[in-house]
């Protein structure tokens, strides 16, 4: 993200430009969407749902703009700075962040509208000794670098904050997730020339 430029409102799809909603919540379920382990059906059938939620059309070039728009200017991943450990997950850790949002910024998420990449831009600038970061740092400390004495304290807060396993760690590149949405979107235009079929 650009101090010197306005967060995009729309995107360009086949030289179409689209407006789409760009407040934090919805990318943040288009997230959950390409992180979390689903079903096959409920994953294809959720990929063509946001897509259409964003303001998009079903298309393969929307699923590539909306993945190049949720990416932004920031090479921000779930995994929080490039571990293979995850830092954190927006949904699993709602409460911090409101929390974090609200004694740092003074900023209400439960009631503001905010941009996606002012959102992240935010999140990614949260002080160290905010809870939020303290557990990031738990989870992705790496106890074989940690003094002996101290191995029992963080193995225990390693375990407390421990993200569910249903998530998959992030998308390395906006590549990645560009390959991972075509692939979802391929699959729902099949499962839906079968549902036609069907009927």
């Amino acid at each position: 993200m650009s101090l010197y430029t306005t967060p995009p409102e729309t995107v360009t799809v086949s030289g179409i430009e689209y407006p789409i909603d760009t407040d934090f919540r919805i990318w943040i379920e288009f997230q959950q969407i390409l992180l979390n382990d689903l079903q096959e059906n409920e994953k294809t059938e959720k990929v063509l749902q946001i897509i259409d939620k964003i303001g998009l059309p079903q298309t393969k070039e929307a699923l590539e703009a909306a993945v190049q728009f949720y990416v932004g200017a920031s090479t921000e991943n779930a995994t929080g700075g490039g571990k293979n450990v995850q830092a954190f997950d927006f949904v699993h850790d709602s409460e911090y962040i409101f929390s974090a949002f609200y004694q740092f910024y003074r900023i209400d998420l439960a009631t503001e509208k905010m941009h996606w990449w002012r959102f992240k831009a935010l999140f990614k600038s949260l002080p160290d000794d905010c809870e939020m970061c303290k557990i990031m740092g738990y989870r992705t400390i790496d106890l074989k670098k940690v003094p002996k004495e101290q191995k029992q304290f963080y193995r225990e807060m390693k375990q407390r904050y421990a993200l569910s396993g249903n998530i998959k760690t992030g998308y390395r590149t906006e590549q990645e997730m560009k390959d991972y949405v075509a692939k979802r979107f391929e699959e729902a235009k099949k499962r839906m020339s079968e549902v036609r079929r069907d009927e």
